[in-house]
């Protein structure tokens, strides 16, 4: 916990310096279409086909971001959906005579292309590339999926003019008809993420180790070449839940975005507290004097259903009771995991072939350069 809070105390002094040598960044749309700037959501976002209350349907709403999927009503009428759509997927402009889009797909800012995944069948995202940028809060993520073709290479430093790949339909559940592409902007959860899991495939860049956010927000933040600042959005965003966590090391995220952490760093807390969105998207983590062994929830907005009908079955109960299922407490734990330290026991699982591991070791997320930092 000392260890923590000498790095910690060390960070009020790097943000200054970070932010004086990285300008918030200009977000521009990743294909022609531009739809979205004329408020034809419905000509941007690709439906979904939907059946219920034995109604078919073409929703566009279900390719925006959100809570969009998998609607139901509550005994008392009320409607809700129970599934995260954590990106925007964006529908084509042009086909060929055979139906395949031709759409090319562009960076939505500048960066370095981190991740590559050229197998259709070895992800939901079928092919997809993963680039990085680099904003005065840290590192962020953007990924485009669901291509037809891969034009770029993990190390190559895009415009926005270059081009990522085609627009398609490989991945699940995806025909002609419904091609698009997916794309999202995110925070990496852990950067031991495959250590973690044994995942050494798509190491740190799978899904589940970045936490998108509303990607059509910071597009339409931005129209008109305004540079957007990612610190002020997440801050805007409502609080859904919050969980009150061990100190038991640095935690990672906060490691690479110390503005999340709204205390002072000069003094150490008993346990954080990490403030989350409905959707899981960390907006804030907080101080706290109450010491905890485990993740617990400390609070909960109310809502008409329970609560894991609307958390990806994160949380479970009402808002009086609400705790963290076995999803929930898997979640918060990749935030918290340290080898050795947190949870209990924990082992980074090496990989099966040592040249996945150098592999592996390769795709480590690039630092930003301020200041060197003390031991």
């Amino acid at each position: 916990m000392i260890r923590l809070f000498r790095t910690l105390c060390l960070l009020p002094a790097l943000i200054p310096l970070l932010a004086s040598a990285v300008e918030d960044l200009v977000y521009t749309l990743p294909t022609e279409n531009d739809a979205l700037y004329r408020g034809d959501n419905e000509g941007y976002f690709m439906y979904c086909d939907r059946t219920f209350e034995g109604e078919k349907s073409k929703p566009w709403e279900a390719g925006s971001f959100g809570m969009v999927r998998n609607p139901f009503r509550t005994t008392a009428g009320q409607l809700f959906f129970s599934r995260l759509h954590e990106g925007i997927d964006v529908k084509p402009m042009r086909r060929d005579a055979a139906g395949e889009p031709l759409d090319p797909v562009h960076p939505i800012a500048p960066g370095r292309v981190e991740h590559v995944n050229e197998s259709p069948g070895a992800s939901n995202y079928g092919r997809y590339v993963v680039v990085s940028h680099v904003v005065p809060e840290g590192i962020i993520y953007t990924l485009y999926a669901h291509l037809a073709k891969v034009s770029c290479r993990p190390g190559d430093e895009v415009q926005r003019t270059s081009e990522l790949g085609i627009l398609g339909h490989s991945g699940t559940g995806l025909n002609r008809e419904r091609a698009h592409c997916h794309v999202e902007i995110a925070l990496m959860v852990n950067s031991a993420y495959d250590r973690m899991t044994g995942d050494y495939k798509h190491g740190l860049f799978h899904g589940f180790n970045l936490i998108g956010f509303n990607t059509a927000d910071i597009l339409l933040q931005s129209k008109g070449n305004k540079p957007v600042s990612i610190a002020q959005y997440l801050e805007s965003l409502p609080e859904h839940y919050r969980v009150r966590v061990p100190c038991v090391g640095t935690m990672d995220i906060l490691r690479r975005h110390p503005f999340l952490y709204k205390g002072s760093f000069a003094t150490r807390p008993a346990s954080l507290e990490m403030s989350f969105t409905q959707e899981g998207i960390p907006r804030a983590v907080y101080p706290s004097d109450i010491p905890v062994t485990e993740p617990v929830v400390v609070a909960c907005k109310p809502v008409a259903t329970l609560q894991q009908n609307v958390t990806m079955n994160r949380l479970k109960g009402s808002s009086k009771d609400a705790a963290l299922t076995a999803t929930g407490r898997a979640f918060i734990n990749r935030f918290l995991w340290i080898e050795g330290k947190y949870p209990p026991g924990a082992k980074a699982v090496p990989p099966k072939d040592a040249a996945v591991g150098l592999k592996a070791a390769a795709r480590r997320p690039r630092s930003v350069k301020t200041t060197k930092r003390r031991p």
